[in-house]
């Protein structure tokens, strides 16, 4: 019994260790430091042998925020797999390899001397000692790789310790790390958080890194990408088009249904269609507005330096068909984020924050301080003077990450809801998007019935990537109009 006691203390320091130096920069660090799993299988070494494996292979996946509904999708057709990019990452995540090596290493070994550390004669002799130099130098050497787990690990220490420098203080990075990271003492394993992901959102739309999948173009998914066919199917009074920054797409059903209901609350009369798109990862905000623009595939290079009347013109863009409305851009931010004062070349009005502010427009402070998104649109007939034959554009900001809190009251107790409760951040910018679905469900109520309102995400809410395993990784699309 005291030698079956030994062996498994011995077991469970071994796995939380390497696991500690190697996987801290995976999801499961995000929530404590020792493994509640590893008490288990740490008293057979068979299941330690076999859960190693499954918690590096678990990890590899999880960093991209992907379940097992993925492999699901490689074991029915390996081509799904982009081999170029799955090359690329196991680059990028040696460490993970590091974790398998010197986990088994350690086990086999003293698995072979029996747990019996007692020191001998010819211990010091210079083979052995030769070769224990090289395996301290190699894990020492280890520590310093492509994810940069060794300042990972500083990181946690200072955040723990909380013994930030002042150069730590410089950026936003400490501001938000306790609303991602708790420092508890015990934490799950990457597999068993990927199961239980992997049973919560079996139903729902995937998540995660795209790059290592082909899936998009094997199975029956047609993004959505014709706005002026829709648009242009019926001649509307007002147009009005809502490009909803970072809107929180859950994977949860019923925080997703939660949202939308929210839009509808009041609203029966409503005519609704919906698409789904995918998301422009090059230039992601100034992308989905490219797409919007123009349904043709085009040069983004020239779009992001030319003065947008000029791409439109030269690119036969679909816009360029509602010359014959009053168009307007709204953007909650500053004019010169990603140079947007070209647009102004195109658009007969803009109103950014400089002119919002003169309207007396509420401010929302956040990383990103611009006008408070729900003001603008509360308060559209302030902006818009003719009540018809408008085409208006408005970009929104305060959902962009990391996001402050721009409502009084939360809509909902996140301490009680997954996944809200595992960031201060998912909760934010859930109850931030609530308020928000309120605005747009009063402006429907006042929309005239001749108007049209479409509305989607630029993005899924750029947190990083593993953090977007809670988030569907196609965009909704829809358009309101009235019965």
């Amino acid at each position: 019994m005291k030698l079956w006691l030994k062996k498994y203390l011995i077991r469970i320091l071994i796995i939380n260790f390497f696991s500690l130096i190697y996987l801290i920069q995976t999801p499961a660090f995000d929530h404590g430091f020792f493994s509640v799993q590893s008490i288990f299988y740490s008293a057979n070494v068979f299941l330690l042998y076999f859960f190693i494996f499954l918690e590096a292979k678990t990890s590899f996946f999880s960093i991209y925020g992907l379940d097992f509904n993925f492999y699901k999708l490689l074991i029915n057709n390996l081509n799904n797999l982009n081999f170029e990019y799955v090359i690329y990452i196991a680059h990028e995540n040696i460490n993970i390899f590091y974790f398998l090596f010197f986990s088994l290493g350690s086990i086999i070994f003293i698995e072979k001397i029996n747990y019996n550390f007692v020191l001998k004669k010819n211990i010091f002799n210079t083979k052995k000692i030769i070769a224990s130099s090289i395996v301290v130098i190699i894990f020492i050497l280890t520590n310093f790789n492509p994810s940069h787990t060794h300042l990972t690990l500083v990181d946690r220490y200072k955040h723990l310790t909380n013994t930030w420098t002042s150069n730590d203080l410089i950026g936003y990075g400490v501001k938000y790390i306790s609303q991602y990271v708790d420092n508890s003492f015990f934490r799950n394993d990457n597999w068993f958080n990927t199961v239980k992901y992997s049973y919560l959102y079996f139903d729902s739309n995937p998540s995660g890194k795209r790059q290592l999948s082909q899936f998009d173009t094997n199975l029956e998914f047609k993004s959505f990408k014709n706005f002026g066919e829709i648009i242009n199917k019926k001649k509307y009074h007002n147009i009005y088009v809502i490009i909803n920054e970072s809107y929180p797409n859950f994977r949860n059903k019923k925080l997703k249904n939660n949202l939308f209901e929210k839009i509808k609350l009041g609203n029966d009369d409503l005519i609704i269609q919906n698409f789904k798109k995918k998301w422009n990862r090059t230039l992601t905000t100034q992308g989905s507005e490219m797409e919007f623009f123009c349904n043709n595939d085009v040069d983004f290079e020239k779009y992001i330096v030319s003065e947008l009347k000029n791409f439109i013109e030269d690119n036969n863009c679909w816009i360029n068909s509602m010359k014959d409305k009053n168009l307007i851009y709204i953007h909650s931010y500053e004019e010169y984020f990603f140079n947007r004062i070209r647009y102004k070349s195109f658009f007969d009005k803009t109103f950014f924050k400089k002119e919002l502010k003169k309207l007396n427009f509420e401010i929302c402070n956040q990383k990103y301080s611009g006008i408070c998104d729900h003001t603008i649109l509360n308060n559209m007939d302030k902006i818009v003077e003719d009540k018809k034959n408008n085409f208006i554009i408005f970009l929104t900001v305060n959902n962009h990450v990391p996001v402050e809190p721009v409502y009084d009251t939360p809509y909902i107790n996140c301490n009680e809801n997954f996944p809200l409760n595992l960031s201060e951040q998912f909760c934010k910018i859930y109850n931030n998007q609530m308020l928000f679905n309120e605005s747009i469900s009063n402006f429907l109520n006042r929309m005239n019935k001749n108007d049209l309102l479409v509305l989607f995400s630029d993005t899924p809410p750029m947190f990083a990537t593993k953090r977007r395993i809670h988030f569907e990784d196609l965009i909704d699309v829809y358009f309101f109009s009235k019965k």
